[in-house]
């Protein structure tokens, strides 16, 4: 074998060998190129998955987050809070028909009524479920819980859900105050404010939940009473009715004491027969002094006062008078000294005359 072919063979044609190094036909190029513009779709894709999954998930974090139930009583409480009743109506899927009735007072829905009601409300704290949420509080140390329905109003932006406040969340009460118009009692303070009464009732809308404080302070009359607002069980519920009992005044008291104590004063006569006064009595011996004569009665804060749904009454023991009195008998002409108890009765009655108490006082 010849020496130059092994040369050759050790020292191949450098043309020859890049010849073989670039050796791809145009499609073989071709196939490359859609290779690699694959792998960057298929990158693009998963990307573009990756988002997607990432917004459906960012849609759902949300909805569930600020698009519920809860979400929503929290800013319809947080309307009542702030003392804007027509932002928390604004919640409402509707308002109520009652709302229209004549003689429906609205004082709690707005104004110093409702500020009133969301401060005498502590420690209010909202949870919830898809349908409803419950609002936890306290009022006066005692603690209440209610459920404020909620139901679906539709989407927003079509991908979340909206909510609102059901109906019933604003319902309606009645004060009633047995005895106002034997009382001369007009109006009520609720939550501070004056309320008109029909006879002797008012009937007050409210939103749930709220707080009422409902008195009386006039000067002869007085009365308190509280109520708390929650849900009302269903549909047909009835209005839930607040009796505040009316209580005689200290004033109307001492009047009263007043007046029993002026008349038996002018029962103290020195004789055994008073005029015009249900006591009196009689003796067979001679009576030489009528000033010795003294007559008792009983103490005026021994009656006592009180008020219903039939107006005035006055209470007391039994009544007895007590008289004695220096007398000669009959016949020894011994000096005697007499005490004799005069049971009897009073027939007294009170009324209201503007801002006048009228007492009167009588033999019974």
């Amino acid at each position: 074998m010849s020496i130059f072919a092994q040369a050759d063979d050790e020292h191949p044609d450098p043309q020859s060998h890049g010849r073989h190094a670039d050796d791809q036909t145009p499609d073989d190029q071709q196939g490359s190129r859609s290779t690699s513009r694959f792998g960057a779709a298929a990158g693009w894709a998963a990307v573009l998955v990756l988002t997607a999954v990432a917004v459906v998930v960012a849609i759902w974090q949300v909805n569930e987050q600020l698009y519920t139930p809860e979400s929503t009583v929290e800013q319809y409480w947080e309307a009542m809070a702030a003392g804007s009743g027509a932002e928390a109506m604004g919640h409402l899927t509707e308002t109520p028909d009652f709302l229209a009735e004549e003689g429906m007072d609205h004082l709690l829905l707005d104004g110093q009524g409702l500020a009133r009601s969301t401060e005498l409300i502590e420690d209010a704290s909202i949870s919830g479920d898809e349908t409803a949420a419950q609002l936890d509080f306290t009022v006066g140390g005692e603690d209440y819980a209610t459920t404020v329905p909620a139901s679906h109003s539709g989407t927003a932006w079509g991908f979340f859900d909206t909510w609102a406040v059901s109906t019933n969340a604003l319902t309606w009460f009645e004060v009633a105050v047995p005895g106002a118009p034997q009382g001369g009692i007009h109006q009520v303070q609720l939550n501070g404010v004056p309320v008109n009464l029909e006879e002797e009732t008012a009937q007050l809308s409210a939103f749930v939940p709220s707080a009422a404080e409902i008195t009386v302070d006039s000067q002869w009359l007085v009365g308190s009473a509280s109520h708390v607002v929650t849900a009302p069980q269903d549909e047909q519920s009835t209005a839930e009715r607040v009796t505040l009992d009316l209580e005689a005044s200290q004033d109307a008291t001492d009047v009263l004491h007043e007046e029993i104590g002026q008349y038996f004063s002018d029962c103290d006569q020195p004789v055994l027969m008073p005029t015009g006064c249900p006591v009196g009595t009689t003796t067979p011996h001679r009576v030489p002094d009528s000033d010795s004569i003294e007559w008792t009665f009983p103490e005026p804060e021994e009656f006592s006062l009180s008020f219903d749904q039939e107006g005035w009454s006055v209470g007391h023991e039994e009544l007895v008078a007590e008289v004695s009195f220096e007398a000669v008998h009959h016949f020894s002409g011994e000096q005697l000294t007499q005490t004799e108890q005069v049971p009897f009765d009073l027939d007294i009655q009170l009324g209201a005359s503007g801002e006048d108490l009228l007492v009167s006082v009588a033999g019974g």
